[in-house]
C-alpha cells in the first residue's frame, strides 16, 4: 500500500500543487484546503490514475493520504 500512498501524494504535489512541507502522512485534506469542489476534481483524477471506479462519496475532508490509499487499496487499485 505504500506504493499507492507514494502514487496519490504525488498527484497532490504534481496536479493540485500541495506544498511538500504541507504534505504529511497525517495531513486531512480540510488542512490542505480542500474543499467538496476540489475533492471531488480529486476522486476524478485518481479514477483515472489507477484505473478504478471512484464516488464522490468514497473521499471526505477529514481524510488523509494514508486512508485515500486504503479506499484504493479495497477497490482493487493497481500500485
Amino acid at each position: 500500500m505504500q506504493a499507492i500512498e507514494e502514487r496519490v501524494s504525488k498527484v497532490l504535489l504534481d496536479i493540485f500543487k500541495v506544498s511538500p512541507q504541507a504534505l504529511r502522512h497525517d495531513t486531512t485534506l480540510s488542512e490542505l484546503n480542500f474543499d467538496s469542489l476540489v475533492i471531488v476534481e480529486l476522486v476524478l483524477i485518481l479514477s483515472n490514475e489507477f484505473g478504478v471506479p471512484l464516488e464522490d462519496s468514497d473521499l471526505h475532508d477529514r481524510m488523509t493520504v494514508a486512508d485515500i490509499a486504503k479506499v484504493l487499496d479495497a477497490k482493487d487499485a493497481v500500485s
